[in-house]
């Protein structure tokens, strides 16, 4: 059933029915692990679970540093899923024009990306549009507040440390101390 594309849902309820008395976790985990070489004429198959954390560092990695999925899987799941492969063709699009300093077709990738009507890119889209001018700065221009946001969050770090043991110059005492030493 598994290899016929029956979710781990039908196949408890189908065996359920036939008497089996376990969990549907273990039936699940079964089908996690679950690996079966297929003979199709001379071809063999070999058909395995892929994590969906992989599929979703996709979404910021290339195929090239992710070890757990090859290429020719890859190709098979943007075959079979039709709404993964217009997802990641998105997210590619969405990249290209941040770290192509073209800002003009930001606007267009929103109105497209609209259209798609997937919550999840809706979402981005957004949290994109609320600050849309820093996210056109951010196309833009070279610069970013790295740096300054990477030292405030230090300072917090070391005031959460302190916190109700010690008065305002002790912090910056120990703030200007932790400087000198890095």
């Amino acid at each position: 059933m598994y290899i016929d594309g029956s979710s781990s849902k039908d196949i408890y309820m189908h065996i359920k029915d036939q008497g089996y008395k376990g969990s549907d976790s273990l039936v699940r985990k079964f089908i996690t692990d679950f690996r079966v070489e297929a003979v199709e004429g001379e071809e063999t198959v070999d058909i395995k679970y892929i994590k969906r954390n992989d599929l979703i560092s996709l979404l910021y990695k290339p195929i090239e540093k992710i070890k757990t999925i090859t290429s020719e899987e890859l190709e098979i799941i943007l075959f079979k899923y039709e709404k993964y492969r217009v997802i990641l063709k998105t997210i590619k699009e969405f990249k290209e024009i941040l770290f192509g300093k073209d800002n003009a077709k930001l606007k267009l990738w929103i109105e497209k990306s609209k259209d798609l009507n997937i919550r999840e890119i809706n979402s981005f889209i957004a949290g994109i549009t609320r600050d849309i001018e820093a996210v056109n700065n951010s196309i833009v221009y070279e610069y970013s507040n790295g740096l300054a946001e990477g030292k405030i969050n230090k300072i917090k770090v070391i005031k959460r440390i302190m916190y109700g043991r010690c008065n305002f110059n002790t912090l910056i005492n120990k703030i200007l101390k932790m400087e000198n030493n890095t």
